[in-house]
């Protein structure tokens, strides 16, 4: 549901054509969602904190961390809320609602050029995709833009070929689901095996996530 049959031939070209390494005018938004719990759809989730990125030519312009207060009866559960030292005070304090969010969360996404995230095909693009539906907005234009740089390192470290007619969409889906016994590809074992400085004991803080997620896609994409 979350495909359609024209993905994503831009990025696919400029993938190939080796031109995302030294791409200095495009416009790259990382984003992040911390939620309630690992539920992917808004009956028994929703996203506390979306953070977001964005840079040109691989460099950081702007960001916005944003809370949001629902009016729900959902908790979060106890894990989400010891990794992520979630702070109720905090969101009651800083939080606003959805409705005052999303026009930024939508603007951010549908104008730049490529999404990007760290298993944002496993997890954040279902929430998106929710966020979308409650204002009656589908994301089919977004989803040709992603780029999940958790499937890019498992094409780094896995013999799994793209084949020549296969969208990079479906090549990145492909990984996802590829295991490999040993191999760890989550944020902080690939910071540490780059040996990328920063702070690791802060992580699962969406914009401290997604200051990582940074630093690795700068490495990452020269290794494509």
């Amino acid at each position: 549901a979350l495909l359609t049959s024209s993905a994503p031939k831009r990025i696919m070209k400029n993938m190939e054509n080796e031109l995302l390494r030294f791409d200095k005018k495009s416009t790259f938004v990382f984003i992040d969602c911390e939620t309630l719990n690992l539920c992917l759809n808004f009956c028994q989730n929703l996203p506390w904190q979306v953070s977001m990125i964005k840079t040109v030519g691989g460099k950081k312009i702007d960001e916005k961390d944003l809370l949001i207060k629902w009016d729900t009866k959902l908790k979060i559960s106890e894990d989400a809320k010891r990794i992520t030292r979630y702070s109720q005070e905090k969101v009651d304090r800083l939080g606003k609602t959805f409705d005052a969010v999303f026009p930024c969360i939508e603007e951010w996404l549908d104008s730049c050029d490529y999404i990007v995230g760290h298993n944002i095909l496993g997890f954040d693009i279902y929430l998106i995709k929710e966020m979308y539906l409650l204002k009656n907005k589908r994301i089919d234009h977004l989803t040709e833009k992603v780029i999940d740089t958790n499937c890019i390192a498992k094409g780094v470290k896995f013999p799994v070929d793209k084949m020549p007619n296969e969208d990079l969409i479906d090549y990145q889906y492909k990984l996802l689901h590829t295991r490999r016994k040993g191999v760890k590809t989550n944020q902080a074992a690939l910071g540490k095996e780059y040996k990328i400085e920063h702070d690791y004991e802060k992580l699962h803080d969406a914009i401290v996530d997604l200051e990582l997620n940074l630093k690795l896609w700068n490495k990452l994409k020269f290794q494509i």
